[in-house]
């Protein structure tokens, strides 16, 4: 049973407004618009109303919203109860972070294989922001992330691991600046490749510059590490990497430097909280933990 739509409209209710609805749900908030859209003409019947720029629902939308609640807490009763087999209802789908993505494909994807043969396994690469809410929204079961906790009520998150920021620059950019052990505050020339505004991982980065009261640079945006790696191997500029992406011998080429603000950020295992009780789950959970440990990043802290 998918329940999805009950579930907008009881955050709707609670949070008063369609934008922190879905910023909850990490969708867009025409996508609440258009779900309460499609639910009152599908009711024939005005669910809510704007009161002192807040949601409200109308008394219709009170009747609806009593029964969306037990219609939701029949199916979370129902799954736990039932103990509903992942087998038997898709794929196993575990959405992955693009820095985890080679050594998950790697390593967890044929264990994963190995302890279900029965079951199709589907790796599905994404930034954080889409994986939860894929979570939220049933279209994954698990979530393997290199992203600070979001410490969402609806989702589990266990740390796996931790890694850090390092700044990356080239040394052709000082090759002019007699440097033994340059600092950050030195690199105000330098071109910055930074990851993609409003993301997670930029959000750490920001802070950095701000710590070291860099601005006013010239920046290069990407879509995740593995394109800053590209790119700082380009000679673009300098980039902040985690400890597990930087290049090998990097010292032959570059300048490796530890800012004053330590990013700090975990290797995160997610999965929706409502399916922690379900035996299958579990199998599935501590096989993946198992084949964590035998990836690199596990021996980072």
């Amino acid at each position: 049973m998918n329940t999805t739509r009950f579930e907008y409209m009881l955050a709707l209710e609670r949070l008063g407004s369609i934008t922190k609805a879905a910023e909850e749900f990490f969708i867009s908030p025409s996508a609440i618009s258009q779900c309460l859209k499609m639910e009152e003409k599908q009711w024939e019947c005005q669910l809510f109303e704007q009161k002192n720029r807040k949601m409200v629902p109308t008394q219709e939308g009170l009747i609806y919203l009593k029964g969306a609640r037990k219609i939701v807490e029949i199916r979370e009763h129902t799954l736990k109860q039932l103990n509903i087999s992942f087998q038997n209802r898709h794929d196993i789908r575990l959405a992955v972070s693009p820095m985890l993505f080679q050594e998950i494909f790697e390593k967890i994807q044929p264990a994963l294989k190995t302890a279900f043969s029965n079951t199709g396994i589907e790796l599905l690469r994404t930034d954080e922001k889409t994986a939860y809410a894929y979570l939220l929204n049933d279209l994954a079961d698990f979530a393997l992330l290199a992203s600070p906790r979001q410490n969402h009520a609806l989702l589990t998150e266990e740390v796996l691991g931790r890694d850090r920021l390092l700044l990356i620059v080239p040394k052709a950019y000082l090759r002019h600046q007699i440097i033994a052990k340059p600092k950050i505050e030195d690199c105000r020339t330098v071109p910055f490749i930074l990851t993609k505004s409003g993301s997670t991982s930029r959000n750490i980065e920001n802070r950095i510059l701000a710590k070291h009261q860099i601005s006013q640079i010239r920046i290069y945006e990407t879509d995740d590490y593995l394109m800053s790696r590209q790119f700082l191997e380009d000679g673009k500029g300098a980039a902040f990497l985690p400890t597990s992406m930087i290049p090998e011998n990097a010292d032959k080429h570059f300048f490796v430097i530890s800012p004053k603000l330590i990013g700090h950020f975990p290797f995160l295992f997610v999965w929706p909280s409502d399916k922690a009780d379900n035996s299958e789950c579990k199998k599935i959970a501590q096989t993946i933990r198992a084949a964590w440990k035998k990836t690199s990043f596990s021996r980072l802290h």
